[in-house]
């Protein structure tokens, strides 16, 4: 069950009030069940050209968290939003409602949906840009991977990932090994699960350009996500690491705040982005 979204939304409008943002779009549908709903923030001014967009996948072990928790956001938007993105931190259906396959379709639908809003809110849905926060990486990540899922939900490949201290890339090499117990909540105990929810299973074709940020502190985030973007890079796409000192949820909550971590990403983005 998520946490309510009122205090969050009435902290986030208030904090935003009088910054580089218009009045935010909250709860936006997206799709006909209650949870597929997404909240757009737009650019106080209007640029002549459309605006890139920022989408954000929160994270929460495919079970938890919610779109508008000030760690997803908060940072986020202070700093991309007067560089004048549209900012949309979406929401998926969750466990039990909903498996990670079906969370990555979901995703798959708001991209769409993203694709066909971005003209009224003077966006260009050639420039996106999808960030997820571990098992929002995990989501972003399948849906990459996937061609027949975009092509079920309408999603277009996108310009860049963005992958924060993400899971679950190959769960195959994951669910035999030690792992946690909401692994198990997550993808059963059936390898062909596995397969279908593995990003690394299901990885053809073009991939978007992907930047991993991931976790030196312990030593299996890092190794993950190396191994992931070397598959990436063996099918010819373009694949870095940054790993950070900071822990899991730092690495969400940092990002937008003004550190290396940031300027890294914000580097990777604007170099993608101006091709």
């Amino acid at each position: 069950m998520r946490a309510p979204r009122l205090l969050p939304a009435l902290l986030l409008t208030a904090a935003l009030h009088g910054a580089a943002s218009a009045a935010p779009l909250m709860d936006q549908r997206y799709g006909p069940d209650a949870a597929q709903i997404a909240d757009v923030y737009l650019p106080a001014t209007l640029t002549p050209a459309p605006a890139p967009v920022l989408v954000i996948v929160h994270g929460g072990s495919w079970k938890n968290g919610d779109k508008a928790a000030p760690e997803v956001v908060q940072n986020k938007l202070a700093h991309w939003l007067p560089q004048g993105f549209v900012v949309v931190s979406v929401n998926t259906r969750l466990l039990p409602q909903a498996r990670p396959e079906a969370q990555a379709e979901d995703l798959g639908r708001a991209l769409a949906w993203v694709g066909r809003q971005a003209g009224a809110w003077n966006a260009d849905p050639d420039r996106l840009v999808v960030m997820g926060h571990s098992s929002g990486g995990h989501l972003l990540a399948l849906l990459a991977a996937d061609a027949s899922m975009r092509q079920r939900t309408g999603a277009q490949l996108w310009r860049v990932s963005i992958i924060l201290d993400g899971a679950g890339f190959d769960l195959l090499d994951v669910m035999p090994r030690p792992h946690a117990a909401f692994y198990d909540d997550a993808f059963g105990a059936d390898p062909a699960q596995w397969a279908a929810a593995s990003p690394a299973a299901q990885l053809r074709g073009r991939q978007p350009p992907a930047l991993f940020v991931c976790s030196t502190l312990r030593p299996d985030p890092c190794r993950r996500s190396q191994g992931y973007a070397d598959q990436l890079a063996a099918q010819g796409g373009m694949a870095e690491l940054l790993g950070v000192a900071r822990n899991h949820a730092q690495i969400n909550a940092d990002v937008g705040a003004d550190n290396d971590e940031t300027r890294a990403i914000s580097a990777f983005i604007d170099a993608r982005l101006a091709r």
